[in-house]
């Protein structure tokens, strides 16, 4: 997905911009004050729901973004951004947690930067080497970029499908707790889409402000709960899966539907 989406970007518009440094603020202090309200009440809860906020923004965000008409550019230098401040904080924040793991820093730190660089840094270098040394290439390779739209669909439908079936067939949950993290990562959603929805327009970018804001890594979300902390917690990353892309199918809808109705206008 990555792939596609990195061959219409140029390296030589990647900056980082105001908006990105408020966002990775926002992912640090968010997730971690959200923990510290909740302790009291659940710590599975509140490490559940602290996951939500601090995980990283999704690799798919530029396709998604691509297809509503934001900045790709934009997102993408954010996508860099938001995994490898995650990589570098989340064993400080994860140790303190759960002091009594008995995985230490760099290991901790090296395995998250392994499965992010691997999604994000490769794809970037693999298009801008074919940009320079077989332009003809890249450029077939950018007129079917819509095919990273069929990837994130194909991954979207396993995700759910994988986090729907572990919550079935688990004999032991505690379904209260479950239904509280589901309720709580839909809120939780709603906000952060919101919330970046309001940047977006702040910045002039709508819909990159949402998705960087609410499109969320969920995969390495609930990789990071049940590696470095309570698993049941991971609950609350994987229904957040469910929300986020129930939103980016209803705004990639209706974003069609409208270009749809502009295009019936116009031929009129």
């Amino acid at each position: 997905m990555m792939f596609f989406t990195c061959s219409g970007i140029s390296v030589t518009q990647m900056r980082v911009k105001p908006i990105h440094i408020l966002l990775l603020c926002f992912q640090v202090f968010a997730g971690a004050g959200i923990y510290f309200l909740l302790r009291g009440v659940n710590d599975t809860l509140a490490q559940g729901l602290m996951i939500c906020i601090f995980t990283p923004v999704a690799t798919a965000s530029p396709v998604v973004g691509a297809i509503l008409g934001a900045n790709v550019t934009l997102m993408t230098v954010y996508v860099l951004l938001s995994n490898v401040t995650a990589a570098i904080l989340a064993p400080v924040l994860f140790t303190y947690i759960n002091p009594g793991s008995d995985i230490p820093f760099w290991v901790s730190f090296l395995h998250i930067m392994k499965k992010t660089l691997m999604l994000l840094v490769l794809p970037l270098l693999v298009s801008w080497f074919m940009e320079r040394w077989t332009p003809r290439v890249h450029l077939k390779v950018r007129k079917v970029k819509s095919v990273s739209f069929y990837l994130w669909a194909l991954c979207m439908m396993i995700l759910i499908g994988s986090t729907i079936h572990s919550v079935v067939t688990d004999v032991n949950a505690d379904t209260t707790l479950y239904l509280m993290m589901a309720l709580g990562s839909l809120v939780l959603c709603l906000l952060l889409f919101s919330a970046g929805r309001l940047l977006g327009i702040h910045y002039g970018d709508l819909v990159a402000g949402r998705q960087m804001m609410g499109q969320k890594n969920t995969g390495i979300g609930v990789w990071m709960t049940i590696s470095f902390l309570d698993p049941v917690a991971s609950v609350a990353p994987a229904a957040y899966i469910v929300w986020q892309n129930l939103i980016n199918s209803y705004e990639i809808a209706k974003g069609r539907k409208d270009s749809g109705q502009v295009s019936s206008c116009q031929r009129r």
